[in-house]
């Protein structure tokens, strides 16, 4: 059974809240260990049913429709998809620049900065689902939020694979990229089943 430790756990949630923080000792919390990349998978796959709660209450149009089994496995779908392309791409990018080393290390922070990104996006989720605000009352709070989630992500890409602000942004943008790609999939699937 794969499972944590206590002093894991401990460790990788100060560094994605002082990643959160934009804090560069952040940098040191986070494992190289193969292993340890592998288990942080663990944290965005528990997260999953939050995410498929708020689709739930706000389907895409095009998913209106479909059943909830239906909707768990396109967004299950979407996570393996996002996951393998967004994590295959940055590890030809450290292959290429020399930074292999750092890319578990990459891995494991990023999957652990789901739990600060998941945290910022309840009270709106909360907001939007007791009925005190609609979606378009909340989009520009939504929209700060995304800001800032990017801005940390790219802050974590730039100082634990040790790359320019410039390529950390790209990387950044890569993930962007393909959340946008994977969810038009996602709503494409929706629509023809």
């Amino acid at each position: 059974m794969i499972s944590f430790t206590k002093e894991e756990v401990k460790r990788n949630l100060l560094g994605s809240l002082e990643v959160a923080l934009f804090m560069p000792i952040a940098r040191k919390r986070f494992s190289t260990d193969a292993d340890e990349a592998i288990r942080s998978f663990i944290i965005p796959t528990l997260l999953l049913p939050v995410t498929l709660m708020f689709v739930y209450m706000f389907p895409k149009p095009e998913l209106a429709d479909d059943s909830a089994n239906t909707i768990a496995l396109l967004y299950s779908l979407r996570m393996l998809l996002t996951w393998g392309m967004f994590l295959g791409s940055v590890y030809w990018l450290t292959k290429n620049l020399g930074r292999k080393e750092y890319f578990c290390q990459f891995v494991i922070a990023s999957n652990w900065l789901t739990i600060p990104a998941t945290l910022i996006y309840f009270p709106v989720a909360w907001m939007m689902l007791s009925g005190a605000f609609d979606w378009q009352q909340m989009y520009p709070f939504m929209f700060s939020i995304m800001i800032y989630t990017y801005a940390f992500t790219t802050f974590m890409a730039a100082y634990v694979l040790r790359v320019p602000w410039e390529l950390a942004g790209f990387i950044t943008m890569i993930s962007i990229m393909v959340n946008n790609y994977t969810a038009d999939l996602i709503s494409f699937l929706g629509d023809k089943l």
